[in-house]
């Protein structure tokens, strides 16, 4: 037979305040698994936010478009917009624009047409892209025109820089105009801003215009086609100031006032031939 143990045990009041001031092994092994599932959570978010800010960084450095706008202008009058920056673009007849928005730079894209820029100094830097050429502004309004030609960059006020991935950038200030194409970049030349500027006005100014270069300009005024049938038609010069309302009438006008001819067809396609 087992001894009992003793009904009154001095030391067990001292036996319940230990208990109570010593966490028990349930206890301990609890605490432990909940240090553990702190610690796991604060290195993933530490991972998770080195992470991010990696990201963050790469994004910043290449400057991905994440969202884009086309704008294409209806054929007619100049049409005017106001970009969220605060600039101002004045797009031609039949001219086809998209707007980039970036993380670190103001870009614009000219697919076709022409336009002009005036720019609000920002943060960041406002560019302007048009088949291989790119243009950024210092501080200025300026011309773009991107057709079959190439690319042709105005300053009216202020500076631009216009380069290529093969060429150096060329400065350009107020008054200077530069022609480039998948080719080659020109030299910065003189440019009379009455004409640079006179399609915002509903003018069309020739100084001595290849045919084959008006027909260009005239192509952005109506929807049939017109077309230049021989080199020698192509190479007659035409000078004037003409409304870019009255394309049409100019068309009519062209056998009068050179050597060619002309034939319509039933769809509005115009086909000029020399004589």
């Amino acid at each position: 037979m087992k001894p009992q143990p003793p009904r009154n045990d001095p030391l067990q009041p001292f036996t319940e305040s230990l208990r109570e001031r010593v966490p028990s092994r349930e206890a301990l092994l609890a605490e432990a698994k909940a240090l553990t599932r702190k610690r796991k959570t604060l290195q993933k978010t530490t991972l998770g936010a080195a992470v991010g800010a990696l990201l963050l960084g790469t994004l910043w450095h290449l400057d991905p478009a994440w969202r884009t706008e086309d704008l294409q202008a209806a054929i007619g009058p100049p049409q005017h917009l106001q970009l969220a920056d605060g600039s101002r673009v004045t797009l031609d007849s039949g001219s086809h624009l998209r707007i980039e928005h970036r993380l670190r730079s103001r870009q614009l894209e000219l697919v076709q047409g022409q336009a002009q820029f005036s720019v609000v100094h920002g943060d960041t830097p406002f560019i302007v892209r048009s088949q291989s050429v790119r243009i950024r502004d210092i501080g200025t309004v300026f011309d773009v025109r991107s057709d079959s030609r190439g690319v042709a960059v105005g300053v009216i006020e202020g500076a631009v820089d216009v380069s290529r991935a093969d060429r150096p950038a060329q400065r350009l200030v107020a008054g200077q105009q530069l022609l480039a194409d998948a080719q080659q970049m020109g030299q910065p030349h003189s440019v009379d801003l009455g004409q640079l500027t006179a399609w915002q006005h509903g003018k069309l100014r020739f100084d001595g215009a290849p045919l084959a270069e008006v027909v260009v300009d005239l192509q952005r005024y109506r929807q049939p086609p017109i077309r230049v049938a021989d080199a020698r038609a192509g190479a007659l010069r035409l000078s004037g100031e003409y409304d870019s309302s009255a394309v049409e009438t100019l068309i009519q006008l062209l056998p009068g006032i050179l050597p060619v001819r002309m034939v319509e067809g039933r769809d509005g396609n115009v086909v000029l031939s020399g004589k």
